[in-house]
């Protein structure tokens, strides 16, 4: 560790792909992994042996590793929190969309090595940043990865009370969860004559109404019917689906 240190020390100030070595958390050994990390199919290298080598097997790996660290950060952040709301959080913060505006932001994106047009492929730079989790976890071991996880790209790329905001938002939950199955989803408020419930929610998928919600507002009432809508599918359900 007290090697590790005065390593990371005098190379404090160099760059390594865009970030100081003191952003990173830690002084590269084997470049060749992150090289090997940003290596398109397209431009794929081989062995003498006639192994391919690209960016997909580290994917593979970056994938387990990242998800395993957002996990543990997610568990020790929230420790009043259930599964389901931590697997929600999870997967929002791992998805493609949220690792490619990293791997753009961080600058990986103008590193990729490709001899085909991958500018139109959306999951390019998120498989590129799991591959570079990847070699980071090869060259440097878990704890150095799940560092630079917490101490760097959780500080600058995930804002978690956003998250947090978003996934109580059972609404938009909901209308995320009906176009992704491609489900008809139809809400409808309406203003009531009621004193304290001045507006009425329903909520139909096809026509079958699923649930009705109250509340001083138009916010309030769609929220509470949206959120009635998702309790219901996930006890027909038994759990099994995920919204």
């Amino acid at each position: 560790k007290i090697i590790q240190s005065i390593k990371l020390y005098l190379h404090r100030k160099e760059k390594f792909y865009g970030l100081s070595i003191s952003e990173w958390g830690f002084v590269p050994g084997n470049k060749g992994l992150y090289t090997l990390a940003l290596l398109h199919k397209s431009a794929s290298r081989y062995t003498k042996s006639g192994t391919v080598l690209n960016y997909e097997r580290l994917e593979f790996l970056g994938d387990a590793v990242l998800g395993a660290i957002v996990a543990e950060i997610l568990y020790k952040f929230f420790p009043n929190k259930d599964e389901g709301f931590m697997t929600r959080l999870r997967s929002k913060i791992v998805s493609r969309e949220s690792l490619n505006i990293i791997a753009i932001k961080m600058g990986l994106s103008e590193e990729v090595i490709a001899k085909s047009d991958i500018s139109k492929n959306k999951h390019i730079y998120g498989d590129v940043f799991e591959a570079f989790t990847g070699a980071i976890y090869l060259d440097q071991g878990y704890d150095k990865t799940k560092a630079f996880i917490e101490n760097y790209i959780f500080p600058h790329y995930v804002n978690l009370e956003d998250l947090v905001y978003v996934d109580k938002n059972y609404k938009s939950r909901l209308i995320e969860w009906a176009q992704k199955q491609k489900i008809d989803l139809n809400i409808e408020t309406i203003e009531s004559n009621a004193r304290r419930s001045k507006f009425v929610c329903t909520i139909s998928i096809g026509e079958d109404i699923m649930a009705q919600g109250i509340g001083a507002s138009k916010k309030e009432a769609e929220q509470n019917s949206a959120e009635k809508v998702i309790q219901k599918l996930q006890v027909e359900a038994q759990g099994e689906i995920e919204i």
